[in-house]
């Protein structure tokens, strides 16, 4: 499939500002309620908040905790990160007296990464009142039927590009938490574009974090099988109860390269190639560029911004007046989850030719 995009010709001085940079990687956090047989035996409520995410943003956090506006700092335990497959796991654990979270109390879980923005989850406990109502079962009645379950907590992740790329292989996993018995239960089936998956998938756990569990169940598919605006579900069936079913999808992304006109080179020994790269979900991609189609090699590349269930980022390529005078040919290449093709990450490339004639062209 041929992606052709427009050439825009802009130039940015190097008087302009770089768009922030980032290496962060994408951080998931949950915070989880306390358990109601915890409060009623024990007297505490117990709230876990949960971030996932690559080894070094997990490492970098730190996790505020709010009750009702005021911060709390005591009563307040850690876990080391955890690996699970390919991503890593902690927890930030607050106990509380039941008193405490009773009555409407409002509790804030906020999470900065160093460098980056702060994650925020509320959880609000709504006034409880009770009512006795008396009543009587017939022994010839059949008596109700009880459940125990709790409610489970599905997260689908989508493939990582470098996996992708490096190892010809998409990698989707459908983490399940919740209470042991209920993790136990769960049941996942996996579908792509309607036709369920039985093959090359692996499940791991339940393994403990805090007062509850987590188990995976990974699909690992070839990339060609993901490409192409592929539709995946992961269902969770948990025994005698509904199922939870996540879908991810994606959206290709639109290149196109800001080049100067010779006016703008006009005294300048070196300038910037703007490299768009807009309109694709899910926000994980990577970018690359080539000179004359030599060996791929890093930009200046910032992070995705969210506009709309949609996102785009800007890579930067320092390109010197003399190279691009002698016509030098130069590559924006974004390698995305949605692509199809071969597996170099040469998709979507918008190559721009230098020299006093220059042109772009699309492959």
């Amino acid at each position: 499939m041929t992606f052709i995009s427009n050439l825009i010709c802009s130039f940015i001085s190097f008087s302009l500002p770089l768009p922030a940079l980032s290496s962060r990687s994408y951080l998931d956090v949950t915070l989880k309620p306390p358990r109601v047989k915890e409060m009623f035996i024990e007297n505490k409520a117990v709230l876990e908040c949960i971030i996932t995410g690559q080894d070094e943003a997990i490492k970098e956090v730190e996790v505020t905790w709010m009750l009702d506006s005021v911060q709390v700092t005591d009563k307040i335990t850690q876990t080391a990160p955890e690996k699970a497959d390919h991503l890593f796991r902690r927890s930030s654990i607050l106990t509380l007296a039941a008193k405490a979270w009773e009555g409407g109390k409002t509790v804030t879980c906020s999470v900065q990464q160093k460098g980056g923005p702060t994650t925020t989850k509320t959880l609000s406990q709504f006034p409880v009142t009770a009512h006795l109502i008396c009543s009587s079962i017939s022994l010839s009645l059949p008596l109700p039927v009880l459940s125990s379950r709790s409610s489970l907590d599905v997260t689908l992740k989508p493939p990582r590009i470098k996996e992708m790329f490096i190892e010809n292989k998409a990698v989707l996993e459908c983490i399940i938490t919740g209470e042991d018995e209920a993790i136990k239960e769960a049941v996942v089936t996996w579908m792509l574009d309607s036709v369920q998956v039985t093959d090359k998938i692996t499940q791991t756990g339940p393994e403990q974090a805090g007062h509850l569990f987590r188990k995976s169940s990974i699909l690992t598919l070839a990339v060609k099988d993901w490409e192409g605006g592929k539709t995946v579900k992961c269902s969770v069936l948990q025994k005698g109860g509904p199922t939870i079913t996540k879908t991810l999808s994606t959206t290709k992304p639109t290149v196109s390269i800001q080049t100067p006109s010779p006016e703008d080179l006009d005294g300048k020994s070196e300038f910037f190639l703007v490299c768009l790269v807009t309109g694709f979900y899910p926000e994980e991609i990577y970018i690359m560029w080539q000179v004359d189609g030599g060996k791929y090699e890093e930009g200046i590349t910032g992070e995705p911004l969210k506009t709309g269930d949609k996102y785009s980022v800007t890579s930067l390529f320092k390109v010197s007046k003399l190279d691009w005078d002698k016509g030098n040919r130069y590559s924006c290449n974004a390698r995305h989850a949605s692509q199809e093709g071969n597996l170099t990450p040469s998709h979507f490339p918008l190559k721009c030719q230098g020299g006093s004639h220059w042109h772009s062209w699309a492959r």
